[in-house]
């Protein structure tokens, strides 16, 4: 939520915020940025009839004295990706999700894409995660399987509705179970894409199995020699020296390289760009 306010808080927005207890380092950044709040608590004379929108927190509970008001006055009330959605719906959404694996996937996609100079909105769940434009074409989004909100249990990721979607792994003991990400899957925009892991066993067949008509690209591990504890990546240029290591991380590359490719990044300077990741 304080990423989404910086964000739109850069853009022009006037943005103020509210939660019961803020931390100290998180006073210090708001005083930084110059966001407004009247300090610990909730405070229903912040809501009026001149705010354009109101964005729950997924802690907000439903007798919460701003979400009160904000609905006796009727103003317009989003959940964190339903907003999100709403700022990108113009956009070509590009969603990366699953248990755990998604943020690496993410973040070698932002890499390349900064190590090329393709602009592209993001967001993420890092630090200062999140940048929005009105003139980028591509919004990168690393879908949380957390619940919309405290008023709305659907998971987050299937809020967003991708043109361009992957689908890294689906952990057995994930609290979202897979008849979710088969939602997502269904939730691809008709003629889009979703690239998913080929080795992961529940992935493979909710991907394979779902009558969306949707292009669907496979990843899996690429070739690769380790030689003195260096990795060696195989591709169509030769041998690519890596500073990552380790199944997880390579077969999360080979899907990353899929997305770059659909968002104009070539596989050479995929590549290229992967020599410096780490």
């Amino acid at each position: 939520m304080f990423n989404l306010a910086v964000a739109l808080h850069k853009n022009g927005t006037v943005v103020t915020g509210s939660d019961e207890v803020f931390d100290e380092s998180l006073k210090t950044m708001m005083e930084e940025q110059e966001l407004l709040s009247k300090g610990d608590g909730w405070f229903s004379d912040s809501i009026h009839t001149n705010l354009d929108a109101v964005v729950i927190g997924s802690k907000v509970q439903v007798d919460n004295p701003e979400l009160v008001r904000a609905q006796e006055l009727g103003l317009p009330l989003f959940s964190f990706p339903d907003f999100l959605y709403e700022q990108a719906k113009y956009k070509t959404r590009v969603v990366i999700a699953g248990s755990q694996h998604h943020g690496t996937v993410t973040q070698m996609i932002l890499h390349a894409l900064e190590y090329n100079d393709v602009a592209a909105d993001y967001v993420t769940e890092t630090s200062n995660g999140i940048h929005l434009t009105k003139e980028n074409d591509f919004i990168l989004i690393e879908a949380s399987n957390q619940a919309s909100s405290s008023l709305d249990a659907t998971p987050q990721f299937q809020k967003y509705i991708p043109n361009i979607a992957l689908l890294s792994d689906i952990a057995t003991s994930e609290a979202v179970d897979s008849e979710q990400f088969a939602l997502f899957v269904d939730s691809v925009v008709k003629g889009g894409s979703i690239t998913y892991n080929d080795e992961d066993v529940v992935v493979k067949e909710l991907v394979e199995t779902s009558e969306n008509p949707i292009r669907k690209f496979p990843y899996a591990t690429p070739a690769y020699q380790e030689e003195d504890g260096e990795i060696f990546l195989e591709t169509p240029d030769g041998e690519l020296p890596l500073e990552i290591s380790g199944s997880d991380n390579l077969r999360s590359m080979a899907g990353a390289k899929w997305i770059c490719q659909q968002m104009g990044v070539d596989e050479v300077e995929f590549y290229e760009a992967m020599s410096t990741f780490h």
